[in-house]
């Protein structure tokens, strides 16, 4: 029996043969037969996969990057947009309202990531890898079975074939390579897309929050618009009219006012940087959008110590990964979800979501002023709109679904996107089973009831009591 004092003594031997040995041989191809595929482990990927495996699927979910969360862990989004009642209470529930207990409004980046993965992980009927960008999806005829990825890990390629596909990556990676229509932002000048202001979100350290946050309650006791200014646990928010008074070094930038998250370690994540020009599906243009809100930073931050209360110590740690992308591609579906819809707070027969988070949409470009007032809607989002033409068995549960650019201004956020992808989750462990498609569910009175069902049974809430 080799002994731990033994392992010990060879230990620098068998570290000596690992370096030298090189990399390891390429495993060989491995291939997973399931009933739902769910490409990104965003935040909607993430719900879609527990809803499917809850209604009795097996799952596997793919995420291209090496870590899972999406936005929250490559952005570094860690406050919900949430969506509310005329009453004040949250719309939005379900498998989001399982996130929402365990982390709260504003919350840790690492705590959030590890809560992330821990809830895939702990679905008994969910496999899931990671670091494995899409190479191609399979298909025969109008149906996808499948698609295969490049597992960077285990540096083999991984084929997936499934029943039901589910593409929950923000910008449609999957749809797009399927050849699903989409349009990209909305229509500017000339033709050229126009794209929401792409965000920086930085950290900083020596901050005194308690201060900051005195500050907040008198200006709010003083009879400040509390949606404009305010505190809640780790979020704070406001200092619009100060921000404005910034001049960025660079006609590229600019900012809004703060949104502030407190992180267990005393540091504050701040989102405020917006940067124009950046189109989210080109990696140049994502790139260069990073360097130019980079060389933004210690301006911003020296501004911050000035006029900030609570500021005077702060300093710049480091900032996101990645930027906030807020808009990209809308697929073509079934149904394309518009502003008319939102207004007259439409209920769908075939609706499978609610929302009410304002229509907000960041400048196109710079001095771009939005028309639309931060008013809450109460509407819902019918299966039609996650359900692209021309194909049997796809899904789009991500801000890429089927919407107009003003109405995903509202759609976009967190929250609604977790119940399109649990929507979604129901939706395809139903036609797993069946053999339906959603298109046809959307289609079937019998099959709407018992996806409404499910879903309710997940805890989900699909609109106005009493509606059908």
């Amino acid at each position: 029996m080799v002994t731990l004092i033994a392992v010990r003594r060879l230990w620098p031997a068998l570290l000596l043969l690992a370096v030298t040995a090189g990399p390891l041989a390429a495993a060989p191809p491995r291939t997973v037969q399931v009933d739902v595929l769910v490409l990104g482990a965003t935040p909607a990927g993430i719900a879609a996969a527990a809803a499917a495996a809850r209604a009795g699927a097996r799952v596997h979910l793919v995420e291209a990057l090496p870590k899972m969360g999406g936005v929250i862990t490559w952005a570094w989004l860690t406050t919900f947009d949430v969506n509310l009642t005329p009453d004040g209470a949250h719309l939005t529930r379900g498998i989001f309202w399982e996130y929402y207990q365990a982390l709260g409004l504003s919350f840790d980046l690492e705590e959030a990531i590890t809560k992330l993965t821990w809830h895939v992980y702990r679905e008994r009927l969910v496999g899931s890898t990671t670091n494995a960008p899409l190479l191609r999806p399979l298909s025969e005829g109008t149906r996808v079975v499948g698609a295969e990825f490049d597992d960077r890990d285990w540096q083999r390629v991984l084929t997936v074939r499934a029943r039901q596909v589910i593409d929950a990556t923000d910008d449609a990676d999957f749809a797009t390579a399927a050849r699903i229509p989409h349009v990209l932002g909305r229509a500017g000048p000339g033709g050229v897309p126009w794209m929401q202001a792409a965000g920086l979100i930085f950290r900083v350290d020596g901050v005194d929050w308690n201060r900051l946050v005195a500050d907040l309650r008198e200006r709010k006791q003083a009879g400040a618009d509390p949606g404009a200014w305010g505190t809640n646990g780790r979020a704070a928010w406001g200092y619009q009219p100060i921000m404005k008074r910034y001049k960025p070094t660079q006609p590229e930038t600019a900012v809004l006012g703060l949104n502030l998250a407190l992180q267990r370690d005393g540091t504050i994540l701040i989102n405020t940087l917006q940067v124009f020009g950046v189109n989210g599906i080109d990696p140049a243009s994502v790139e260069q959008g990073l360097a130019i809100g980079r060389r933004e930073l210690p301006p911003l931050v020296a501004y911050l110590r000035e006029h900030i209360p609570g500021f005077g110590s702060a300093v710049l740690v480091d900032h996101a990964p990645m930027l906030y992308i807020r808009e990209t591609r809308h697929v073509r579906g079934l149904y394309t979800l518009t502003i008319d819809d939102i207004y007259s707070e439409r209920v769908f027969p075939d609706r499978i979501a609610a929302a009410s988070y304002p229509i907000d949409i960041h400048p196109y470009v710079p001095g771009w002023i939005t028309p639309f007032a931060a008013v809450r809607h109460v509407y819902t989002i019918p299966l039609r709109a996650l359900v692209p033409a021309g194909v049997e068995n796809v899904q789009v549960a991500s801000r890429s679904f089927s919407a107009t650019s003003e109405a995903a201004g509202s759609a976009r956020v967190i929250p609604t996107t977790m119940a399109l992808g649990q929507a979604a989750g129901v939706v395809a462990a139903l036609c797993a089973r069946r053999g339906c498609t959603p298109a046809g569910v959307s289609r079937s009175p019998q099959l709407l009831a018992d996806v409404h069902r499910l879903l309710r049974a997940q805890g989900a809430h699909l609109g106005p009591e009493g509606t059908p």
